[in-house]
């Protein structure tokens, strides 16, 4: 591979160092992956294979002497596909910029945290996306809560038996009760004075209401509160800020380890295949016109909700891992 020459060989190289800096930057709060795994792929696009529920039917298993075992069919096999597509960003590190930086600045280090924020909160907006949508759900998996349901009403809302039945509802479709659930920063503010939760807590040790407190009550493992911040407006314009995953509860079946005939509520599919051999990398190049280094971080992934309804129901290609409560506050 070419050695990087900044002085005008325009020679696209992968910058090792500069992705060990974008690899390690930090999410600051972002949770998607938590919900969507990574499963790393050797290919772009391929298939992958959906396993029938088969193994759940209780089948005739007596055997009269003398006569064949009952025969049974092996499970039932479909395939659905990915396409890891290219997400990139770039930013121009002028030459000005290094003369005339001083510590603690260091622009080749600084444009590569920016690219990599700016990717990286893209693939968590698309995983929100992905995760608050109802039409992606079970339509026994979802529910829109409106006026005295919604849990700010203290008086009429029962967060606690709303939680109840959406962790019912997947455990009646996959066997397995959620075991992550996403309260984002705006409802679990409201769910900490929630009269519900502080009768059950209130001769508890610390008698406050915590994420910890309600995943014992509730028996989900692990309760994540994202407070991560958005600004959607255009570019140019008046900030229009707003929390990312706004006011939707998600509860999922994530398993401990991505793996074959494990039921889970989202993969992203990340490719790997790439000149660096990772799933996020820095190349960068010289463009001697614009006395300019251009440094650009790619990831290539695919995001997919893997556990959904059978082929040939209403449910099909809806997930049945995960439960939904939109508008849980007003």
């Amino acid at each position: 591979m070419p050695v990087y020459n900044p002085t005008g060989s325009g020679n696209v190289h992968i910058d090792q160092i500069l992705t060990q800096i974008s690899v390690g930057w930090p999410n600051n709060g972002l949770v998607g992956e938590q919900l969507f795994p990574t499963v790393s792929v050797n290919k772009q696009s391929d298939k992958y294979f959906v396993f029938g529920r088969e193994g759940w039917s209780v089948q005739n298993d007596v055997r009269a002497p003398g006569t064949e075992a009952n025969e049974i069919p092996g499970i039932a096999l479909s395939t659905d596909t990915y396409y890891a597509q290219e997400h990139s960003l770039q930013i121009p590190v002028t030459d000005e910029e290094r003369w005339n930086a001083d510590s603690p600045l260091s622009p080749d280090r600084d444009g590569t945290e920016l690219v990599t924020s700016k990717v990286w909160l893209g693939r968590e907006k698309a995983m929100q996306l992905i995760a608050t949508t109802a039409a992606n759900y079970a339509s026994t998996n979802t529910v829109t809560l409106s006026g005295t349901s919604q849990f700010n009403d203290y008086v009429n809302s029962d967060p606690i038996s709303v939680l109840r039945t959406g962790k019912s509802a997947v455990h009646s479709r996959i066997f397995q009760a959620p075991n992550t659930m996403v309260i984002p920063y705006q409802v679990m503010t409201i769910l900490e004075d929630h009269p519900d939760f502080i009768e059950r807590i209130k001769y508890s040790e610390r008698g406050i209401v915590s994420s910890e407190l309600i995943s014992a009550v509730l028996g989900i493992d692990k309760i994540i509160v994202p407070g991560v911040g958005i600004d959607s407006a255009a570019l140019g314009q008046a900030p229009t800020l707003g929390y990312l995953w706004g006011k939707d509860i998600v509860m999922a079946w994530v398993p401990p380890r991505p793996g074959l005939k494990v039921p889970a509520f989202g993969y992203e599919f990340g490719w790997k295949g790439n000149p660096g051999g990772s799933l996020q990398y820095i190349d960068r190049w010289r463009e001697e016109k614009r006395k300019s280094d251009l440094v650009r971080v790619c990831r290539y992934y695919d995001l997919k909700l893997v556990a959904q309804g059978d082929v040939g129901t209403a449910d099909a290609g809806k997930s049945i891992a995960g439960y939904l409560i939109k508008t849980a506050v007003a």
